[in-house]
């Protein structure tokens, strides 16, 4: 309640300080002329049996709950006021028919609906507290699908068919198994949707910026003819600040795809600042892209390849502003359509100026690669979507009598659309999409596809693995427990054997575990000789690490998830393998374990793979990894049956 009030006494204080005035929007002017307003509340809109009907070719009946429209029909070019069927106007509209159909203090969510959209997924709906509040089919904005058939001449793709009309119906969609090959075509019909929704945002605006200067170039003449005074509409289109859309990616190479996808999409007549956009997403001059080059597909797995190809810097932030005939990079924040950016960068700019108020009206949130972010920080993405949403410190030149009232009651977050993808799921992933709200519903893809490959089933026969559980009573207790059990089950195996006492890897996925298992390690008497690689580990490091730990110099080596998600090293030379828990990627499981199974050279023979051993250590909230190794029917018995440990050979 305390945050509420401070939000509540905070609008009041913009309200009351502030003088309301319009906006210059894309060089209109709008008149200057005093205003007379017929209420504070935007008036509702009419039945929909009192509307003309529009013109267009008609769309098909909305689809039945958790079912997406089976034929997609483009929204006016005009953007007529009597256009109701659009998921845009029932979903953001300034009475939005989305919110009205619930009650937002209390949100009572429906039990999940499984879909065969997406390889299968879950669709969870709010509960309604009125019947007849059918969400419509969804219609992207003519010119941007015009666009978007133009560059794919084949047409839609299958992925691309089932995707956009949940993006269309404004819905929470997490995709959590995104194949590499589908990557590319999921992206372009989700920019093709956050460009549709933002030209239909801006073109509403301007619509109504022509509204208002003919009523008041109107209102002047009657005060000119000295007769009575017409009011002036009351419109409301818009929200605190002007940026609706944010998209979080990695890296400049995964924003550059995007960016280019919106470029293309828009069809403007002139892209400004271009070249400097390619100049600084682009690898500096003269740099060589390695990755890029097919010699390296022997050497690297594809999914490396392709998420550390081109520019891999993680800090960056860029504004895009759309206008009738140019997009325009590098904008002002305030200024700008859609906002690009890093987590880190957008914290980074967060920490430094102490305002957030540009994320206030961000009506889709697009997070790309979430896998990746939590590989480089997800603490990074926690920051920036906890500041969505809220009501400014300032003013910022917001013309408040155009705010829609949602805003102004604090209810844009039940609204907010937010799209995640990711290569596969995990705790923080679900923690995040069930912090979103969005009375247009849910769809999460299920966590594994009815094809999946257990990662366990890949390993060459004759190694020798043994899983060790560990009892856990809650999440905060778990790294404890897992270093407890670590010291109490897997420690003394690896001491009491000669074999195991030597050449033992510990891949270990967390680095705060990794800390705590070095610390302990450091504090052995008498003293254990090991050497580590982490994600901080210099080049020089590395190599000494890795001629220590082969040589035998040094008889353990920690290694932490992220040293290998970077790097992809093959690391030789292990007899005894450790997984400390298991590995979020499943395939990092086969590769850690393939690497001694093969020569480093001529000279030096490999392990044999019945000589090689495999210990892993898990607790019940490694389910979810688990059942990409193990697969999910051995998985789950593994964490509900009450033995000790299971041996696979």
């Amino acid at each position: 309640m305390g945050s509420d009030n401070q939000a509540h006494v905070r609008l009041l204080t913009l309200l009351n300080v502030h003088a309301a005035h319009p906006r210059s929007e894309d060089d209109m002017d709008t008149t200057s002329a005093k205003r007379k307003r017929v209420s504070s509340v935007a008036p509702r809109a009419a039945p929909a049996a009192q509307r003309p009907k529009p013109t267009e070719a008609p769309a098909t009946a909305a689809p039945a709950e958790g079912e997406p429209d089976e034929v997609l029909v483009a929204a006016d070019d005009e953007d007529d006021d009597s256009e109701d069927t659009d998921a845009f106007r029932w979903h953001f509209g300034a009475e939005s028919e989305a919110l009205a159909a619930v009650d937002p203090d209390s949100l009572q969510w429906s039990s999940p609906v499984h879909v065969p959209a997406l390889g299968g997924a879950i669709v969870t709906n709010v509960q309604k507290k009125r019947e007849g509040a059918t969400r419509p089919v969804s219609r992207p904005h003519a010119r941007i699908w015009s666009a978007f058939q133009t560059q794919r001449k084949r047409g839609l793709g299958p992925r691309q068919a089932e995707l956009l009309p949940l993006l269309g119906q404004y819905k929470d969609v997490w995709h959590s198994r995104v194949p590499m090959d589908e990557h590319e075509e999921l992206r372009q019909i989700t920019a093709m949707h956050a460009l549709s929704h933002v030209t239909k945002t801006r073109q509403r605006i301007l619509k109504d910026n022509e509204k208002l200067a003919k009523a008041a170039a109107a209102q002047a003449e009657d005060d000119a003819n000295e007769d009575e005074d017409e009011e002036l509409p009351e419109l409301r289109d818009q929200g605190f600040t002007r940026p609706k859309v944010l998209l979080l990616a990695p890296f400049r190479h995964t924003a550059k795809l995007w960016v280019q996808y919106l470029m293309t999409l828009s069809a403007c007549e002139q892209v400004e600042q271009k070249s400097r956009f390619f100049g600084e997403f682009s690898l500096p001059p003269g740099a060589i892209d390695k990755l890029a080059d097919p010699a390296m597909a022997s050497k690297y797995p594809e999914d490396h390849r392709r998420t550390f190809q081109g520019n891999i810097d993680d800090n960056f932030k860029l504004g895009i502003k759309l206008t009738r005939k140019t997009l325009k990079l590098y904008s002002p924040f305030f200024d700008s359509d859609v906002i690009v950016a890093s987590p880190l960068g957008l914290r980074l700019l967060i920490e430094k100026e102490k305002n957030a108020d540009y994320l206030s009206s961000i009506e889709v949130l697009l997070i790309d690669q979430g896998d990746v972010m939590l590989m480089q920080n997800w603490d990074h993405v926690k920051f920036v979507v906890e500041r969505l949403n809220a009501i400014p410190k300032e003013a910022h030149d917001t013309d408040f009598s155009r705010v829609k009232p949602w805003y102004l009651d604090g209810h844009a977050p039940l609204l907010r659309q937010s799209v995640l993808f990711t290569s596969f799921d995990a705790p923080e992933f679900r923690h995040l999409f069930h912090t979103f709200r969005n009375v247009g519903g849910r769809v999460r893809t299920s966590s594994l596809p009815a094809d999946h490959v257990p990662a366990m089933s890949l390993i060459t026969p004759g190694v020798r693995q043994t899983f060790y559980k560990f009892d856990c009573s809650n999440a905060q207790g778990e790294a404890d427990q897992r270093l407890q059990a670590f010291q109490q089950k897997i420690w003394p195996l690896l001491r009491k054997s000669a074999v195991s006492a030597t050449h033992t890897m510990i891949v270990i996925p967390s680095y705060f575990d990794f800390v705590r298992v070095e610390d302990m390690l450091r504090r052995m008497d008498p003293p254990v000789s090991y050497t580590t690689l982490s994600e901080y580990s210099t080049n020089r490091d590395i190599s000494r690490a890795r001629e220590a730990f082969f040589t035998g110099k040094k008889s353990f080596l920690l290694v932490t998830e992220r040293f290998h998600f970077y790097r992809r090293y093959l690391i030789r030379g292990a007899v005894t393998i450790v997984f400390y828990a298991p590995p979020e990627h499943a395939a990092y499981y086969p590769e850690f374990i393939h690497a001694p199974l093969s020569s480093r050279d001529a000279s030096a023979a490999p392990v044999d793979a019945a000589d090689l051993q495999v210990f892993v250590l898990y607790g019940k909230y490694d389910l979810l990894r688990l059942e990409r190794i193990a697969g999910p029917s051995q998985a789950r018995s593994m964490v509900t049956d009450g033995r000790p440990l299971w041996r696979f050979v």
